[in-house]
């Protein structure tokens, strides 16, 4: 299913620096030395999550899509742009890296990965281009643990870097979003949404940068693999996907009266239909998870042909819901399995209708021509 494409510049190739230095599964926590023991707390808030009592979590929210109750992990802004993931795998094994059906293949992989970057650095971004470093039978598994060794290791021709791509030429890239040691994903291998059995476990690896170990979440075993967008530029750029977000418009009237009776500090005029943007449980069941966002696309197959096909990087458009909308959302619901509008095709049909506004890209920061852009991998039911 791949094609690879040799680099015969590496370093004109790759846009790098010489440098030196449980719910979750995984594959045993290493001894370390760990880069979170180098991060300051200022540095810590770059990384995703948030900390609980029982450790860092990155919240899993609850939405719709493609007419049922769906849900995604929220990772907070990503841009476009990509960053190098370096696997290693023996001469001659055509089964390493991906397997046939675009998954990692970690069985084949010698050694753990290494990274180009972590967050808080300078262009770090979750979405890896993949390379693949050649090697013969003599090498010991992660003995290459910085960019300069690697750099070196091909000087003296005891390595080889491919890019690895697609069958259509596009360049292979891989969603691996790095987390501090320990982070969970909320409802990691639990109930699907709409009932359909359980989640898929994503597992928690390891990685190395700068020859320090790094963890990380590989969403290729739920996603695959996904080829570079066709406007790339200077690097490879992640294709993007729909996700659309509700505003109430509060001009007074009974029925917007218990989402536009909360006090936030601006747009009076309206109310982000989420619990979390509003800090109110607006569903009674005990968290702020709910929201009646819609993605347009899960992963798999595609569903609606009017919407891009699914990717964890999500362009963020608003929708305005008129007070005199018969519509009805999560807010007066109050049950997040039931809504109006569950789908692309549900908002495409009620603007028409004019029962909803037409979807307006959010742009980040606002009056900027750069759209908002989400990290939000969906879940997928367990084989």
């Amino acid at each position: 299913m791949r094609a690879r494409l040799a680099a015969t510049c590496l370093l004109g190739a790759l846009s790098l620096g010489c440098d030196e230095a449980p719910a979750t599964p995984d594959v045993g926590l290493s001894a370390g030395p760990w880069i979170d023991d180098a991060l300051t707390p200022a540095e810590r808030i770059h990384w995703p999550g948030v900390d609980h009592a029982g450790g860092r979590v990155v919240s899993l929210v609850n939405g719709f899509a493609n007419d049922a109750p769906s849900s995604y992990w929220f990772f907070g802004l990503a841009g476009r742009e990509t960053d190098d993931v370096f696997l290693t795998c023996r001469e001659g094994d055509d089964a390493c890296p991906l397997t046939r059906d675009g998954r990692i293949a970690w069985d084949r992989v010698v050694g753990k990965p290494l990274l180009a970057r972590v967050p808080g650095d300078p262009r770090y971004s979750p979405w890896w281009q993949l390379w693949t470093v050649r090697v013969g039978s003599a090498y010991e598994p992660d003995s290459i643990r910085t960019i300069g060794q690697l750099f070196r290791a091909v000087g003296l021709g005891t390595a080889r870097v491919d890019a690895e791509v697609l069958e259509d030429g596009r360049a292979a890239l891989v969603h691996l979003p790095l987390v501090l040691r320990g982070t969970e994903l909320e409802g990691n291998g639990g109930a699907m949404p709409d009932g359909t059995g359980r989640k898929l476990a994503i597992d928690r690896l390891e990685g190395w940068r700068q020859g320090l170990l790094v963890a990380f979440f590989d969403f290729s075993r739920s996603e695959g693999v996904f080829g570079a967008s066709a406007d790339g530029e200077a690097r490879p750029r992640m294709p993007f996907a729909n996700i659309y977000t509700f505003y109430r418009v509060c001009d007074g009237g009974a029925a917007d009266a218990s989402i536009c009776s909360v006090s936030v500090a601006t747009a009076e005029s309206h109310r982000l239909l989420s619990e979390r943007g509003l800090g109110q449980d607006i569903t009674g069941d005990g968290d702020l998870d709910d929201t009646n966002t819609v993605l347009g696309a899960l992963p798999g197959a595609q569903v609606d042909v009017a919407e891009p096909p699914y990717s964890p990087l999500w362009a963020v458009s608003q929708v305005e819901i008129p007070r005199a909308s018969p519509l009805r959302f999560v807010d007066d619901t109050r049950d997040q399995a039931r809504s109006d509008v569950t789908s692309a095709a549900d908002i495409r049909a009620a603007v028409a209708r004019g029962d909803l506004s037409a979807p307006a890209p959010v742009m980040f920061p606002a009056g900027s021509d750069t759209p908002l852009f989400f990290n939000c991998p969906a879940p997928v039911p367990a084989p």
